[in-house]
């Protein structure tokens, strides 16, 4: 049969006709490579060609493809001036980049009951082990930890009496309270064996001021010996 005169034309196959539902591929693969940014102006150039394509087949996928030029854009410049600033450095500078400024905390005097639980510290008055007994002092000084020090503050807690209370009664709620906090801690470190514990009290004076803090501090077994390492509970 064919087609009276004036009627539309018949339309030719589906197969010959360009269809407006489909998603441009190259759209898609230039937002793709724009993500990744790896591919350098690959995704500027797949883009550009997926919005000619876009235009000519009535296809769908112009927001894919401005995506992947504006991502490609963007690393193309971030790289550019990425180089340049590396490249208007000099040698020293960047030793520097390269090589992370280390800071250390400067020794600084403390009050004995102002010690924080970390802490490593210098007592001049020599720490002692709770062999000896309880250690009674003014001040202290915290020194990093990667230095030869006294002692580590492992915990501190208050005490609860209303009273102020004799030395031996002092030295057995002192023991008992740090024996209570950081026994366990201390069984976790592989050189337990060469530890001991020292006990920092209130005096008269700090205890009528409303003082009322012991302090725990690791120390080491033998007289006189230092430690030389944050220790490991």
């Amino acid at each position: 049969m064919y087609p009276a005169p004036g009627d539309p034309p018949l339309p030719g196959p589906a197969s010959h006709r360009p269809s407006s539902d489909s998603t441009n591929g190259l759209a898609i693969a230039s937002l793709i490579t724009g993500l990744l940014g790896c591919f350098g102006i690959l995704g500027l150039i797949l883009g550009a060609i997926a919005m000619k394509q876009i235009k000519e087949r009535g296809q769908k996928g112009r927001g894919l493809a401005i995506g992947g030029i504006v991502l490609s854009l963007l690393w193309v410049v971030g790289g550019t001036a990425g180089y340049l600033f590396i490249s208007s450095l000099d040698k020293d500078d960047l030793d520097k980049l390269a090589t992370p400024k280390v800071t250390t905390t400067k020794p600084k005097d403390v009050r004995a009951n102002k010690m924080r639980v970390g802490d490593c510290i210098n007592d001049n008055s020599g720490a002692t082990t709770s062999i000896e007994g309880p250690v009674e002092v003014e001040s202290v000084k915290v020194v990093p930890c990667t230095t030869p020090h006294d002692g580590e503050v492992l915990a501190t807690f208050r005490l609860s009496t209303a009273t102020l209370p004799s030395e031996s009664q002092m030295s057995t709620l002192a023991g008992k309270g740090c024996q209570q906090r950081i026994g366990s801690r201390l069984s976790r470190e592989p050189a337990r064996r060469s530890l001991a514990t020292s006990y920092y009290f209130p005096s008269v004076q700090s205890w009528a001021s409303g003082d009322r803090a012991i302090t725990c501090v690791a120390v080491h077994a033998k007289d006189g010996t230092k430690l030389t390492r944050k220790l490991r509970t």
